[in-house]
């Protein structure tokens, strides 16, 4: 689909929505999201995404999966945070004992993400502006007009790649084992084609720890469902009936017998409660 901002006239009427709307938020309007804030100067007015993100329609199956298995005091990563709507809805969710570990790696989608962490109140959104995958280092991160479908330059130059630049990548098991990360109870990973390496990058944290995980695949149904399912995982399509092997792009769920994908789960064991059930902590 073509942007607003691919013709003239759309060009015209977004500058002059763009300054209606500076520095002002508005509020999502429906959703597991309700009543959150979102800043209009980080808003996507030229992209669909903008209508998903103000009507609470955005990934509905998405919203759903946290509100059942995030509870209070929790721990979220929202490994490919975007502008922050899954950061701050997964903050409210896991109120002010729980925290959420926001990673992007995008500057402008980082700032957004903190701008909106900060007009909801929300300090337990912590912002990491870096790429998350198997091992770290840095890469080339290509970002397209879009900055929503930024990917890293392994997977290939996007055909409408606005700019390149250099980003720190950090990998989930060395954050947690120098200490610079806790244990997530909930993960949530959009990262456009790199989530094969995001969870090679966690295969520790996964075996250890058994967090639920929340996952957009892109073309790597097989991939996923080979490591998980090495580590005990299952896996259930959270957009229909059809097998993941052969859903194409979909997102997911990914749980251990400990959290099980029923409908029943209020949220999940924090990570405090399953070190006093005997559960590993560490």
């Amino acid at each position: 689909m073509a942007s607003l901002g691919a013709h003239p006239a759309g060009r015209l009427i977004l500058s002059t929505l763009r300054r209606v709307l500076a520095g002002g938020s508005i509020q999502v309007r429906g959703g597991a999201g309700y009543g959150l804030r979102l800043s209009t100067d980080h808003l996507p007015l030229d992209h669909v995404q903008g209508y998903g993100l103000v009507r609470g329609v955005l990934e509905p199956e998405v919203q759903e999966a946290l509100r059942r298995h995030v509870g209070p005091g929790a721990v979220v990563f929202d490994i490919g945070a975007n502008i922050g709507f899954f950061s701050l809805l997964s903050a409210s969710l896991a109120g002010a004992a729980g925290r959420v570990e926001a990673f992007e790696p995008v500057p402008s989608s980082a700032a957004a993400v903190q701008a909106n962490a900060s007009l909801n109140h929300l300090s337990n959104i912590h912002v990491h502006s870096v790429a998350v995958a198997e091992h770290p280092g840095a890469a080339q991160l290509c970002v397209p007009v879009e900055p929503s479908w930024a990917h890293l330059e392994v997977h290939g130059r996007h055909p409408s790649a606005d700019f390149e630049l250099s980003v720190p990548v950090i990998s989930i098991d060395t954050e947690i084992a120098e200490g610079r990360l806790p244990v997530p109870d909930v993960v949530k990973i959009d990262v456009e084609g790199q989530e094969v390496a995001v969870l090679r990058g966690m295969r520790q944290t996964l075996a250890t720890h058994e967090p639920v995980i929340i996952c957009e695949l892109h073309e790597s149904n097989a991939d996923v469902l080979a490591l998980v399912g090495e580590l005990g995982y299952a896996v259930s399509n959270l957009q229909g009936t059809t097998a993941v092997a052969q859903a194409g792009h979909i997102h997911i769920l990914i749980t251990t017998p400990t959290h099980p994908a029923s409908g029943e789960l209020a949220g999940p064991l924090s990570h405090a409660a399953r070190t006093a059930a005997g559960r590993p902590a560490g």
